[in-house]
C-alpha cells in the first residue's frame, strides 16, 4: 500500500440549512478521524460554509487522487451533483466516491451517473481507507466500482464494532467548532443503529444493531464541546437511551457540568420515574416519534407501540414539566382520509394535555428495499429512475401512487407552520400572513387547495432566505430569537 495518502471528504449543501442549529457533518468527520489515526492526510469541507473556491484551492495545492462525497436521500443529492461536476469539470483526473445512506441502498444507479467513480456501501470508514491506500479493488468489502463498461459490487463491508466505534472521535482540529457550537446549543451523535424495525426505516434495512459511546467516551467528547463553549445538547442518536447503565451514569455527569439536554425517546418506553430523573438531570426536550393517530397504521410501520402509549407519554412529559415535540407521518400505503383525520385528532388531544408542546407533520416516501416500499410499490409508486430525479424528492410533496395529494401537502405544509413555536417569534410580514391562514386551517380543518402550498413552491428560495437570515440566533430550547 502507498504511503500517507492524501484525500478530501466533502459535505454539500443542505436545503433549508439556515432553519437549525448545524449539525456538524458526522458522515464523513468519523471517517476523517479513522484517516487520521492511520497517518492520512485529509481534509474536511462542510459546504453549508466552505466555498467552491476552498475545495478548488485544496485540490490545486496537493496530489489528490480520491475525494469522498456524502449525499442523503432528497435536495441534498442535487448539491452533491453540483459539486462532483464542478470537481470533474476543475479535475478530470480525480476519482469521486460517494457514500451514505442513498448510495448504499441504491449503488447501481447511483454509479450509472457517469460523474461518479466509486460507491462506498455502509459504514465507510475502513473501505474508503483500503481505496485511497491503493488495495485491491477486488477486496474491499463494501465497495461498488466501474470496470470496461461495467459495474460490480463486492461483499458487504462487515459493522464497526463496539470498540471500534468507542474509539471514534470527533476530530476538532478539522472544523471550526463555531459553525457549529450557537448560543451554546450543540448536536452530538454518541451511537449508531437502532434495535427496533420499523417498516419505513433505513436500520431495518442493513439490521443496525445498536452500537455507542461508553459513558466514560460520552464525558470526553463532551467536555471537548464544553471548551469551545458548548452548554446545551441534542442528542440526534437514533436510540440515545438504548443502554440503561450509560444512561445512568450520563445522567450523573449532566447534573454534575449543568448541562441542559434533549434527545429521542421512543413513547412505550417512557414513564415517570424516567422522566422525573431526565428532568432533575437536565432534560428540558423529548423527541417522539409517533407517527401516527391510527392503530391500523401504527400497524402497518411496525412501530410496536399504542395510541394510548403516545397520550400516556403526553400526560407524563406535561406533569413531569419536559418540553415535547413528535414527528408524524401521513401519505403511507394503506392509510386513508379517515386515519388522517385520526392523525389530526391525536395531535390536537395532545395539544389540549401540554400547550407548549411542538409537532411536524411529514408525507412518507418510501426508501428502496424498506418494507414500506414493497407495499407503496403494490399500490402503483413509481420510484425515481436517476439521482437527479431522487434530488427532487421533498418531504411536504406527496408521492405520484398517493390519492388526494394536494390535501396531504396542505397539511404538511401547515404543520410546519403551527407545530412550530418560533413562528409566534417571527414578525416577518410574510410569514405572519402564511401564520394566519394556517392557524385557520389547523383550527378548521380545512386543507383543500390553497395560496400556501402555490406560495411555498414558487418562493421556497425565499422563504430559506429569510429564515436563515433571522434563525442564524435561534435558540431551540428556548423558542427564541435571541
Amino acid at each position: 500500500m502507498k504511503k500517507n495518502p492524501k484525500t478530501i471528504l466533502i459535505y454539500p449543501q443542505l436545503e433549508f440549512a439556515g432553519a437549525q442549529i448545524p449539525t456538524p457533518p458526522y458522515s464523513i468527520l468519523f471517517i476523517a478521524d479513522y484517516l487520521l489515526k492511520r497517518n492520512i492526510d485529509v481534509k474536511v469541507f462542510d459546504l453549508r460554509f466552505d466555498s467552491y473556491e476552498q475545495v478548488k484551492e485544496a485540490l490545486s495545492n496537493n496530489n489528490i487522487k480520491y475525494v469522498g462525497v456524502s449525499a442523503m436521500t432528497g435536495p441534498q443529492i442535487n448539491y452533491a451533483l453540483q459539486i462532483t461536476r464542478f470537481l470533474k469539470n476543475n479535475f478530470n483526473h480525480i476519482k469521486i466516491v460517494w457514500g451514505g445512506i442513498h448510495a448504499t441502498i441504491l449503488p447501481e444507479q447511483t454509479l450509472q451517473n457517469k460523474l461518479i467513480d466509486f460507491v462506498i456501501r455502509g459504514e465507510g470508514e475502513k473501505p474508503y481507507y483500503e481505496l485511497i491506500s491503493g488495495e485491491n479493488l477486488t477486496k474491499i468489502k463494501g465497495l461498488s466500482y466501474k470496470k470496461n463498461n461495467e459495474i460490480y459490487h463486492n461483499p458487504n463491508t462487515e459493522l464497526l464494532t463496539k470498540s471500534e466505534i468507542n474509539e471514534q472521535k470527533i476530530p476538532w482540529e478539522l472544523i471550526n467548532p463555531k459553525n457549529y457550537i450557537r448560543n451554546g446549543n450543540f448536536i452530538i451523535i454518541t451511537s449508531k443503529g437502532c434495535p427496533y424495525r420499523c417498516s419505513f426505516c433505513y436500520n431495518s434495512i442493513f439490521k443496525n444493531r445498536w452500537r455507542g459511546w461508553t459513558a466514560e467516551k460520552c464525558m470526553k467528547e463532551l467536555d471537548k464541546a464544553i471548551d469551545y463553549g458548548a452548554k446545551k445538547f441534542t442528542f440526534y442518536d437514533d436510540n440515545f437511551f438504548a443502554n440503561a447503565q450509560r444512561i445512568k451514569a450520563l445522567f450523573k455527569y449532566f447534573k454534575a457540568k449543568e448541562l441542559i439536554w434533549k434527545a429521542e425517546l421512543r413513547v412505550d418506553q417512557l414513564n415517570y420515574s424516567l422522566a422525573k430523573k431526565a428532568k432533575d438531570h437536565g432534560c428540558e426536550q423529548l423527541f417522539f416519534g409517533a407517527e401516527s393517530g391510527s392503530q391500523k397504521v401504527l400497524d402497518i410501520l411496525n412501530k410496536e407501540i399504542t395510541v394510548k402509549d403516545i397520550i400516556k407519554c403526553a400526560r407524563i412529559v406535561n406533569d413531569v414539566g419536559i418540553q415535547a415535540d413528535y414527528s408524524w407521518m401521513i401519505g403511507i400505503p394503506g392509510e386513508n382520509c379517515n386515519d388522517v383525520r385520526k392523525t389530526i385528532s391525536l395531535i390536537k388531544k395532545i395539544r389540549e394535555i401540554n400547550s407548549n408542546s411542538e409537532f411536524s407533520i411529514k408525507i412518507l416516501f418510501p426508501y428502496p428495499k424498506t418494507v414500506i416500499y414493497e407495499q407503496a410499490l403494490k399500490k402503483g409508486f413509481r420510484p425515481p429512475l436517476d439521482l437527479l430525479e431522487w434530488g427532487n424528492i421533498r418531504r411536504e410533496r406527496a408521492s405520484n401512487y398517493l390519492q388526494h395529494n394536494n390535501l396531504l401537502e396542505m397539511i404538511a405544509i401547515t404543520s410546519a407552520i403551527v407545530g412550530k413555536n418560533i413562528f409566534k417569534e417571527n414578525n416577518i410580514p410574510p410569514l405572519k400572513m402564511l401564520r394566519f391562514f394556517a392557524d385557520f386551517r389547523w383550527d378548521k380543518e380545512i386543507f383543500s387547495f390553497g395560496i400556501e402550498n402555490l406560495f411555498f413552491k414558487l418562493f421556497k428560495d425565499l422563504i430559506e432566505k429569510i429564515i436563515s437570515d433571522k434563525e442564524s440566533s435561534y435558540d431551540p430550547f428556548s423558542h427564541k430569537i435571541v
